[in-house]
């Protein structure tokens, strides 16, 4: 499949399914900037923790840290958790409208066309098949946005921390792996 066969394909199901629920992926990738901030803060929030509670004993921060990390946390779940119920809405709704598309293409096919294949073939194409394409749109789509922005803005912490020592992390782990 060459590059204007595949940005046709990719234009075509953008048009068909996506642009319509739009507004609500925009929505979850905002949710997924919530998740990968909400991780990094948690991240930033364990040295202060260390430091002041720990090694200089600071009465103050001992209430102050915890409590910050736990709203961390809970940011983090409740973005995480929004996120996938938006875009398991939005899975439901395309499934819906492929298997209505795909059931109308059935009834509509001519005798020839049904008799060449067996009708379990038909069921798999309407129920696993579609099935499928609901889960890339809940966790593909989800993991995809969220893993992607939590590895930037972590990476963004690393060396904001100590770039040194992150230069030296980024030219060794792809040695250790």
């Amino acid at each position: 499949m060459n590059f204007t066969t595949l940005k046709k394909i990719l234009l075509r199901l953008y048009f068909s399914y996506v642009k319509k629920y739009l507004n609500k992926i925009i929505i979850a990738l905002l949710l997924s900037i919530c998740v990968a901030g909400s991780t990094a803060a948690i991240a930033w929030l364990l040295d202060p923790a260390i430091d002041k509670m720990f090694i200089e004993q600071d009465k103050s921060m001992m209430l102050l840290i915890p409590v910050a990390i736990v709203l961390a946390f809970a940011s983090k779940g409740l973005s995480l958790y929004m996120a996938r119920v938006v875009l398991i809405k939005v899975g439901a709704k395309i499934v819906l409208v492929i298997q209505k598309q795909l059931a109308s293409s059935i009834l509509k096919s001519d005798l020839h066309t049904l008799e060449s294949k067996h009708s379990g073939q038909y069921l798999s194409h309407i129920m696993y098949d579609v099935g499928q394409v609901k889960t890339l749109v809940s966790s593909g789509v989800l993991n995809l946005m969220k893993d992607s922005l939590t590895l930037i803005v972590l990476d963004s912490l690393m060396f904001y921390q100590n770039w040194k020592l992150a230069c030296f992390a980024m030219l060794m782990i792809p040695l250790a792996a």
